[in-house]
């Protein structure tokens, strides 16, 4: 996002709220839904059309069902002018996913390769139709119209915003558009009506009406395809001077890099790599004082005629799969990537610089240290009196060997090592195998745990928002906002937080920025003392819990049997996914430590839930807590 969006800022004094509503909505840092855009629903059931297994994957009804949920769902949250636009080609896609779901078992047996019953082309046939529909111009148009209509409605209740946004966001990708680049842009011009990369808050009085004209033609203008190189380099292992394998070549860094400036032998795309390397920062290699370097290999990539979008991704997997290939026959060491520089028509447009690829945590972390010790004293005692009586269970010890494999490529330990697409897509198969083992200590079969565990995630996932909206109203900075955050950050047993909210959800209000969220942060303030609304959002958590539930059983059989599993749709559950093996692990440990039955604690439900969940409202039970406490 621009300087002034980092914030909350997002206007001037006398911008209209409406403008100012529309240019926080192209801030994806605000809040999240369960709800995925419509193209990433369709090309999921497209790739498992294609890919998917017959027994596996459609034959059971609980990933149709699954996919008919995330089908609705997208569905109904799209705008007024999208749906016209997509009108015809997604009624037929539905029909004819209805005819394929609800056909013979012995259709959905069918494997890829072999499914000649006219259900699977229908199906597919209509899902690309409705696709290059859902990238045309006029549905990406679309978007931005609906999108600027929900700025306009000040009588929605919030959050509308986000599924239109997000499906305009994905629209964009599909096109060839650096969606991420474009959205800061679009904050920038509808908040100051600015562009400028060099004074992007400088405001300019530019009438809201040319703002809107000037964006809706950004958002349909055609991505130009260029010649693209990109040049990555890798720490560890050097090759011979140079190896080509077709449009990817291999070169010794310690060698090439020297040899790039006007005094050196020439080679091929001498010039291109002088260009990154002249002024010293890039690629570079240890000289003979032996300086720290960053690369023993560099690689060239040319993609062809393209688009710079996720350029280097697209090339560091080209070269993932040659050297998978060669280390999988042959051995050897994995080169770490490091580096990358990207070129459009000869000219750099973007690049990386990163740390010592050798360390995966911080150098000499005492706050890590601290962070550890201090759970330990929490935690330590009781669980090694516990571990004193008896020897920790098999499955108990299982469940949390488990949760240290998916937790470990997040943790401290790995701070300076992004996390994968394999990393993040192993939290799901491995969270479910954490719930499956406390469901065997707890002697319950793994059906009834899941149940139990997603009962708990209404209540939580409504205490989590509360704190969000918290945080929103106090992103900025000025003197009232730091004051009621650090009240926040304060409370403690003497109060509960739900009591702070209830006592300040004017005084947060009133210095609330974001005015796109303002709607669903009122709603969120006024449930702790209004019953009715937590109850209407506690339904509402446990719809959204419902169709996670079942896309997280759908994303694990598929990723656990092989069947595609978009990166997106694996993201969206992975919180969920989460929130069940951690809740397990918890509830499990703590039966263990209590001496209790661990179907006991997993069915159990603290007293604040229940009397909530019969009526009565968060300030008034917490008040009434509060009554019963001695005082200090």
């Amino acid at each position: 996002m621009t300087p002034g969006a980092n914030n909350g800022d997002y206007s001037t004094v006398d911008t209209p709220v409406w403008l100012k509503s529309l240019a926080s909505s192209f801030d994806r840092r605000y809040g999240a839904t369960s709800v995925l855009p419509l193209t990433v629903v369709v090309d999921e059931i497209a790739t498992w059309v294609d890919l998917a297994s017959g027994v596996d994957a459609w034959k059971p009804a609980p990933n149709r069902n699954s996919f008919r949920l995330d089908l609705d769902q997208s569905t109904n949250a799209l705008g007024s002018s999208v749906r016209a636009a997509v009108a015809v080609p997604l009624a037929r896609f539905d029909a004819a996913f209805t005819r394929l779901t609800t056909g013979p078992k012995s259709v959905l047996a069918q494997p890829p390769g072999t499914r000649t019953d006219a259900a699977w082309a229908d199906i597919a046939e209509a899902a690309s139709e409705l696709l290059t529909v859902l990238d045309s111009e006029e549905a990406t148009v679309a978007s931005w119209d609906d999108l600027v209509a929900v700025a306009h409605n000040r009588t929605l209740a919030g959050g509308q915003h986000r599924p239109v946004a997000d499906l305009l966001f994905d629209q964009l990708q599909r096109r060839g558009q650096d969606a991420d680049g474009l959205f800061s842009t679009l904050a920038s011009l509808i908040a100051l009506g600015s562009v400028s990369e060099d004074d992007p808050l400088t405001h300019v009085e530019l009438p809201a009406e040319d703002r809107l004209a000037q964006a809706r033609a950004m958002v349909c203008a055609p991505v130009p395809v260029e010649p693209v190189v990109v040049w990555l380099g890798y720490r560890g292992g050097r090759p011979a001077p140079r190896l080509d394998a077709g449009r990817v070549t291999f070169m010794d860094a310690h060698w090439t890099v020297p040899n790039a400036g006007p005094a050196g032998q020439d080679f091929e795309h001498k010039a291109e790599l002088w260009q990154l390397v002249q002024h010293g920062f890039a690629f570079q290699v240890r000289e003979e004082n032996g300086k720290r370097w960053d690369v023993d290999l560099l690689v060239r990539v040319d993609l062809g005629q393209t688009t710079t979008l996720d350029a280097a991704v697209k090339a560091a997997n080209i070269v993932d799969t040659i050297l998978s290939v060669a280390i999988h026959n042959h051995g050897g060491i994995r080169p770490r990537l490091t580096q990358h520089a990207v070129l459009r028509s000869g000219r750099r447009v973007s690049s990386s610089f990163t740390v010592n690829p050798d360390a995966t945590g911080f150098t000499d972390d005492t706050y890590g240290a601290s962070i550890m010790f201090e759970a330990v004293h929490h935690h330590g005692p009781r669980i090694a009196d516990a571990l004193s009586r008896e020897a920790l269970p098999r499955f108990l010890a299982a469940a949390i060997e488990v949760q240290a494999a998916a937790d470990h490529p997040f943790s401290r330990d790995m701070a300076m090592h992004t996390p994968s697409d394999a990393d993040i897509r192993s939290v799901v198969p491995l969270a479910d195998r954490v719930v499956q083992h406390v469901a065997a200590h707890a002697g319950i079969g793994p059906d009834e745990a899941f149940e139990l565990l997603g009962q708990l995630w209404p209540h939580a996932r409504w205490l989590s928002d509360l704190e969000l909206a918290v945080h929103l109203c106090t992103f900025g900075g000025d003197d009232r906002q730091g004051s009621l955050l650090g009240a926040w950050y304060s409370v403690g047993l003497s109060k509960p937080r739900p009591l702070f909210i209830a006592d300040h959800a004017e005084d947060l209000l009133s210095v609330c920025q974001i005015e796109s969220e303002r709607p669903w942060i009122a709603r969120m303030l006024r449930s702790v003392s209004d019953a009715a609304i937590y109850g209407e959002l506690i339904k509402q958590y446990s719809a959204d819990g419902a169709v996670l539930e079942a896309r997280r059983r759908r994303v694990r059989n598929g990723l656990v049997h092989g069947n595609p599993t978009s990166f997106e749709i694996v993201k969206s559950v992975r919180e969920y996914a989460t929130f069940l093996s951690s809740g397990a692990l918890r509830l499990g440990i703590e039966a263990y430590v209590q001496q209790a039955e661990a179907r006991d604690f997993l069915a159990w439900r603290s007293p604040d839930v229940i009397a909530m969940q019969s009526g009565q409202d968060a300030a008034a039970y917490w008040r009434q807590w509060l009554a019963t406490q001695p005082s200090s």
